[in-house]
């Protein structure tokens, strides 16, 4: 095992030194770049961000929602449903384009404040152009010119993820999708699909030779939610009839030897989001986290950090929380690499 100089941090703020496997009891990697994988943009606005949305667009909260309470997931919620509670309100905005704007530099604020130099931002533009009421060709072009905006005012490269929600609709909303990417001239700043939603609802039959084809036509790199609810065969679907390059959480891989074997050989990469993992209970308070058995069988994976606004974190914390559950500190001082390797953009230095 290789060895790895860097620098730590205690719980005082004071620097110690460290090799590639030791850790250190509330010791934090000192890191000064990183890269996000895996960001649900709505998931990652700052609550008064939204609050300030919400109250410009006169919008009002659903019946019996506690938005102090219900919009932060700060303890392991008894199902995935309990967990995706905030979606009530999250779906609710932005009415206006200027909001959107808004949301937009929120969002890249809050990744500049974790060191992100590079990000893949995941949102569903069906729903935008619902909010909007616009074309999805206007919805997309609007989405990437308002993070376009934003990245370059905080120096941080972003890519768009189109994300397609499981369903009986799904195959429909994805060929509207990839409609509008033609129709504003395949923009270069789409880098990928992914799959999204309840993992026990069904999708259209056509959906994976659909996604596939996508992937060869357009160059897109592909990513599945699969694994986060404990359904193994969701993980190896992914695998063999979409063509995953990557895939979202995975955490149920861990328990299938077979399984991880298959992910190594094809090099492919499992997202990780250590905090909401443990928040949507698809790693039980009682169980070790599968990062370890991901590298025991040479499965690659990067941290990431999925819906930080409501967790109330960031990457930065996500990446102690890896520590936590048993990456090494040069493990985490590596992950920038990583997700340069796995990214689906294209010239990252």
């Amino acid at each position: 095992m290789s060895k790895c100089n860097a620098i730590a941090r205690n719980s005082d703020g004071e620097e110690n030194s460290a090799v590639n496997d030791v850790e250190q009891g509330g010791a934090q990697a000192y890191v000064h770049d990183r890269g996000e994988l895996h960001l649900h943009m709505n998931g990652a606005v700052p609550l008064s961000t939204i609050q300030e949305i919400m109250a410009d667009e006169a919008t009002s909260l659903p019946a019996g929602f506690d938005f102090e309470r219900s919009m932060m997931r700060l303890a392991p919620s008894k199902s995935l449903a309990e967990y995706l509670a905030p979606w009530q309100v999250l779906r609710l905005f932005p009415k206006k384009r200027a909001n959107l704007d808004r949301l937009a530099h929120a969002v890249l604020a809050s990744l500049a404040e974790n060191a992100v130099r590079f990000a893949e931002i995941r949102s569903s533009v069906p729903y935008l152009t619902g909010l909007q009421g616009c074309t999805p060709a206007q919805a997309l072009e609007r989405l990437l010119e308002s993070t376009g905006s934003a990245a370059q005012q905080y120096g941080i490269r972003r890519g768009l993820i189109l994300t397609v929600t499981r369903g009986d609709y799904s195959a429909s909303n994805l060929a509207t999708l990839l409609q509008a990417y033609e129709d504003i001239g395949r923009p270069k700043d789409v880098v990928g699909l992914d799959l999204a939603g309840d993992e026990e609802t069904p999708y259209s039959a056509e959906l994976p030779a659909m996604i596939r084809e996508a992937k060869d036509r357009y160059g897109f790199g592909i990513t599945i939610h699969a694994g986060e609810t404990g359904l193994v065969e969701n993980v190896r679907s992914a695998v063999e009839l979409f063509h995953a390059d990557r895939i979202g959480h995975g955490t149920a891989a861990g328990k299938d030897p077979d399984l991880m074997d298959l992910l190594a050989a094809e090099d492919i990469c499992v997202e990780v989001c250590p905090i909401s993992n443990r928040l949507t209970g698809a790693v039980p308070r009682d169980e070790a986290h599968p990062l370890q058995e991901f590298r025991r069988h040479g499965v690659p994976f990067v941290i990431c950090s999925d819906n930080p606004a409501i967790h109330k974190h960031g990457l930065a914390d996500d990446q102690a929380a890896a520590m936590a559950e048993g990456l090494s500190i040069c493990d985490i001082q590596q992950q920038y690499e990583v997700a340069k390797r796995f990214s689906f953009m294209e010239g990252l230095s």
